[in-house]
């Protein structure tokens, strides 16, 4: 067991709110979060990110900031997508800890408490675990179970399996993530990345409260991917493993023909030879187009981090020390 590390003087935490068109669950969640802090010594900011919202969501959080000092706001100039989001709000909260919860309640508030206490034991990154998830289809807790048990056998990193981005970080934590540039962006992979002292908390997962997802299945299909590239070299060690296979394996069939036409005189049946010609440039046409869409989403991933663009940019926020 660590020990209790943490100053005995209160501490701020900041919870990071990414949203995109939530305005029907927002303040229920404003409602959990604080009616969860009322429990803990810890001072609490809300840092709500709009990351293009186009229904009342911003309203509703420029309202609420106006009579509660503790709710901050970032409005982001367009939709930057999620992880970025995240990124905004992690770079611009002023807490000695964030907690990154998404706005659509599927991750418990009241799970913050228990989050908070293993901060205090110590630890410096505490992943969120889902013990269940209510209101997924078969099929896409399937792809996740297979998704995330593939990612820990694959990657140079260990990471947890089963976490989202519903984690808390401590201040060095966040410091260490805050100084990664990097465009395509996995935040699960690299708050597992900068190692410190890392713990977990199981949690039910609930289903959406309200609206629709943001992440369907093509969308988390495209966030695997992403993962993958990010923290792996498997996928171009496997066309190296290939090409070396297909190789060998043509020069073994070719081979076998020779002596099979030449020495058993087992001549091949009419038209066979152009048969298994075109079946063999289908295959091989087909397999280089494969390696190549491999190849290409490293590529386009050099190509994004030389131009050197900002992650995010800010239209309006009330965070001090914040550019907008």
């Amino acid at each position: 067991m660590r020990s209790m590390n943490k100053d005995a003087e209160n501490k701020r935490v900041s919870i990071i709110v990414p949203f995109l068109n939530e305005q029907e669950n927002l303040p229920l969640l404003y409602d959990r979060c604080t009616k969860v802090f009322q429990s803990l010594e810890e001072d609490f900011e809300l840092v709500f990110i709009d990351d293009g919202s186009t229904d009342k969501s911003l309203d509703w959080v420029l309202d609420k900031a106006e009579t509660d000092p503790s709710v901050k706001y970032i409005q982001l100039s367009r939709n930057f997508g999620h992880q970025r989001a995240i990124t905004a709000g992690m770079n611009l909260c002023t807490g000695d800890a964030a907690i990154i919860i998404d706005a659509d309640l599927q991750d418990p508030p009241e799970t913050i408490a228990d989050m908070i206490s293993k901060w205090k034991e110590g630890y410096d990154v505490v992943h969120a675990v889902r013990s269940e998830r209510k209101g997924e289809s078969g099929l896409k807790k399937l792809l996740a179970h297979v998704f995330y048990r593939i990612m820990s056998k694959i990657t140079e990193v260990q990471m947890t399996v089963d976490a989202g981005d519903f984690r808390l970080l401590d201040r060095k934590a966040l410091n260490a993530l805050n100084s990664m540039p990097e465009q395509h962006r996995y935040m699960r992979g690299l708050a597992s990345w900068i190692g410190f002292n890392q713990t977990t908390v199981e949690y039910v997962r609930d289903a959406r409260h309200a609206g629709v997802t943001k992440y369907p299945l093509i969308k988390s299909i495209g966030l695997a991917l992403n993962a993958i590239t990010s923290f792996s070299g498997t996928p171009l060690r496997f066309i190296f493993y290939l090409g070396g296979l297909l190789c060998s394996l043509s020069v073994v069939i070719g081979i076998y023909l020779f002596i099979a036409w030449n020495f058993i005189q087992a001549a091949p049946p009419q038209h066979a030879g152009t048969t298994y010609l075109t079946l063999a440039i289908f295959f091989v046409s087909g397999l280089q187009m494969f390696c190549m869409g491999i190849l290409g989403q490293y590529l386009r991933r050099v190509f994004d981090e030389i131009k050197e663009r900002p992650l995010y940019l800010v239209r309006q926020t009330n965070l001090e020390g914040a550019s907008s």
